[in-house]
């Protein structure tokens, strides 16, 4: 039986929290770019919202 979407999302979901528990240093920092992950998971976030309420998607 294939992969379901809502299986894919939290998957996905798992991915990246164990991504960034696993790239955080020991003073809180990250070895990535905050500020580029918060743009990028905000993104996310908004359209998936934009999706819920009702906007047409892209």
């Amino acid at each position: 039986m294939g992969t379901t979407e809502r299986e894919k999302i939290y998957t996905l979901l798992d991915e990246i929290r164990t991504l960034v528990e696993e790239n955080e240093l020991e003073d809180g920092t990250f070895r990535f770019d905050p500020v580029r992950a918060l743009i990028a998971l905000d993104f996310a976030k908004t359209e998936i919202a934009r999706t819920i309420d009702g906007a047409a998607p892209r």
